[in-house]
């Protein structure tokens, strides 16, 4: 088999798909799955089918024939398929001129009509039980008018109408005025809105799309959002009753569709809803939610983000009762996995099909699983359902004794499998780029398992040999942090690393302490600076060089992003062991994001701000740069709001000021990026060839 040669045309992420919503339809016979299939792949439709070429197409499988159904409104992107209860119907969302709207497949009638005409655009849709409403979020103010918001937009009087707002004032008031990827406040927020699913504009052109009705108002967000049983009310997750200085704080609300009357189900509760969040589900009577609650009074709490434990509550919010207890391996009942590329879309807490059993995911050494405990416990220890060396990450709403789960591995992407309730038994119902798989050489990665040198903890850790490596010679390593520091590195699938593993070198990823997944203790955030991790990297590196003897342990480089190119700069003021070094959006100056960051500090437990402003320059990694020995390359986005660009500029100028003329030092700043890696194909493929280029050069 073939491997890739050139990282830098990255050609591998265009012959990739990627699935993420999906249900099993028609007793479990029918597949309906969103698959996106890379920027190529415009090239060639599917003939016949009325796709839109767009690379995102929305399919039903039939899963006895293999027969494929192609749904699409014609526009720039089809995706976020959604059945109705009945499974009659399918919403889905369509980049039509710019702007995702939502449109309705009708299996029984036939036909595609347009729902929805939102000047700011239509997410995260949602169905009512009996599939003649439909729940969705729209960006809106207070002083935007109903009618204007759902007017076509002309695109000369959009252009007019974003040059004028570009030039007005933000004035802020409270904590909360940024958040990456989004920018500043704007008056607009994430709004809800319902819309009746009958009727609409067909693809003639006939018809009117329907009206919304607004349903929220105030500068708060309000997400994760669904439907009452009842039809009459929608639950959803809001800061609005927080403090918005508590950047993740949310209440569980329950809005009245008719009056706009608005109750508070929970109070003083942290509700997860980031980074990885749940969605409130209902019990099968509709009386109680499932709903995911942060363990700050835990007393096994340390540092950091804390655990997360399920718990069921009544609407009125007067009873909630505790459903998960804490056990060894299942200690937080949501995953921050760092790789698991798989699930986009589907939802991470299910009420099974008879009504008794809530099923959820969570990580466990490397592993993200699928647990289960009962409806009607208290504290229970939860069951496992699907464990093993893989990462699971979404499931459908299970009907009939089955669901819909994704999962991916090491050397494998994402797949589709039918898990049925009753036996836990598994069926493969569509791998994703099986072409890929077919004609690439793509590594499996190996384990390692260690004590930490202070006998605290253990640590795990991957390494992926490189493609087609051949037997007695000797290959460059990477040595690959992850961010956070709470997330975890999982047997999920990772391009990237397969695209380095493919240019010739080993890549060594693993979780320090700071990472989630192996109990309280080990996640102590503490301990991802206060040096643990960086002996725990140091450890693990000597390790896999003394396990793995196709490593060449005089040519190994470090690279990693946002904590992860912390944990770079860090080990580079350090250590003389690795050859070359690569900071991603880093973190450099902690005196930086305490107020520029989306994510901002405090300065409260001080006597004075310039004792505070002294010790947070001082434990920055920042001071140190002098000690830097090895080359040097910081790749930064320009509109990164959670480790702001200025860092970026700090570091080049220190290593600049603080060595010879000839020493190697770039760096590569991104415009339009935020604190992330480029998304846009140039920019990624520039991104990617320099770090090849760079690896390549020095090691």
């Amino acid at each position: 088999m073939s491997k890739l040669k050139k990282v830098s045309e990255f050609a591998d992420f265009d012959r990739m798909e990627a699935i993420g919503f999906g249900d099993l339809l028609d007793g479990g016979n029918t597949l309906l799955m969103e698959v996106k299939t890379g920027e190529s792949s415009t090239s060639s439709p599917e003939v016949g089918t009325g796709l839109s070429g767009n690379g995102s197409r929305i399919v039903l499988m039939n899963l006895a024939s293999g027969e494929k159904t192609y749904i699409t409104a014609g526009g720039e992107a089809d995706e976020s398929p959604r059945a109705s209860e009945d499974g009659s119907k399918i919403l889905f969302l369509s980049r039509v001129e710019g702007k995702y709207q939502i449109f309705v497949y009708d299996r029984v009638k036939g036909g595609v009509r347009q729902i929805t005409q939102m000047r700011f655009g239509a997410s995260d849709p949602q169905w009512s039980k009996d599939g003649k409403q439909i729940l969705f979020t729209s960006p809106a103010s207070d002083e935007m008018d109903e009618e204007w918001l759902q007017t076509k937009v002309n695109p000369k009087e959009e252009a007019a109408y974003r040059r004028e707002k570009a030039k007005e004032a933000v004035v802020i008031t409270d904590f909360g005025y940024k958040f990456d990827g989004l920018g500043f406040a704007k008056p607009e927020v994430m709004q809800l809105f319902v819309v009746s699913a009958e009727g609409g504009k067909n693809a003639d052109g006939d018809g009117m799309v329907n009206k919304a009705k607004k349903i929220t108002k105030g500068t708060s967000n309000f997400m994760h959002a669904i439907f009452d049983p009842d039809g009459k009310h929608v639950v959803c997750e809001s800061n609005l009753f927080c403090n918005k200085e508590v950047s993740i704080m949310t209440d569980v609300l329950r809005i009245d569709i008719e009056t706009l009357e608005i109750e508070r189900v929970t109070k003083d509760r942290m509700v997860v809803s980031y980074p990885n969040p749940i969605r409130p589900v209902f019990t099968k009577d509709g009386q109680h939610l499932i709903i995911g609650i942060l363990d700050y009074g835990d007393k096994t709490y340390t540092a950091g983000y804390p655990s997360c434990s399920l718990y069921k509550v009544s609407l009125d919010g007067k009873e909630l009762v505790k459903l998960t207890k804490k056990t060894d391996e299942c200690f937080d009942n949501v995953q921050f996995a760092y790789n698991a590329h798989c699930g986009k879309g589907l939802e991470k807490v299910r009420v099974s099909s008879d009504g008794a059993w809530v099923y959820f995911h969570a990580g466990w050494k490397g592993e993200c699983r699928v647990y289960k405990v009962r409806l009607d416990g208290v504290e229970q220890e939860p069951i496992p359902v699907l464990t093993g060396k893989y990462a699971y990450n979404g499931m459908s709403a299970p009907r009939g004794g089955e669901a819909l789960v994704t999962r991916c591995e090491t050397d494998k992407p994402e797949a589709y499998y039918r898990l049925r309730e009753d036996s836990g038994e598994l069926e493969l119902l569509y791998q994703s780029s099986q072409n890929y798989l077919d004609t690439t050489a793509v590594s499996h990665a190996e384990e390692i398992t260690f004590t930490t040198l202070d006998g605290e903890s253990t640590v795990h850790g991957f390494i992926l040999p490189p493609q087609n490596r051949e037997p007695g010679k000797k290959y460059p390593a990477i040595v690959y942090v992850h961010g956070g520091p709470h997330p975890f590195v999982t047997y999920g699938f990772d391009l990237e690393y397969q695209c380095f593993a493919g240019a010739g070198f080993a890549v060594l990823y693993c979780n320090p302490r700071g990472s989630s997944g192996y109990g309280d203790l080990h996640r102590n955030l503490n301990r991802a600076y206060d040096g643990s991790a960086y002996t725990d990297i140091m450890q693990f590196t000597e390790e896999a060089c003394r396990k793995f003897d196709f490593i060449d342990s005089e040519r190994i480089g470090m690279t990693g992003g946002s904590y992860g190119g912390y944990m770079t700069n860090y080990t580079a003021t350090r250590a003389k062991r690795f050859k070359a070094y690569i900071t991603q959006r880093s973190v450099v100056n902690d005196l930086i994001g305490y107020a520029s960051s989306d994510m901002q500090g405090s300065s409260r437990d001080y006597p004075t701000f310039g004792e505070f402003m002294v010790h947070q320059v001082e434990k920055s990694t920042i001071c140190g740069m002098e000690k830097v020995s090895a080359p040097f390359l910081i790749l930064h986005g320009e509109d990164d709001l959670r480790c702001p660009v200025e860092g970026a500029h700090q570091l080049f100028v220190a290593l600049k000021d603080s060595h010879p003329e000839d020493f190697p030092i770039k760096m590569i700043l991104y415009p339009h990026v935020a604190h992330d890696q480029p998304r846009e194909k140039r920019q990624r493929a520039h991104y990617y060839g320099a770090m090849l280029e760079w690896f390549e050069k020095y090691l």
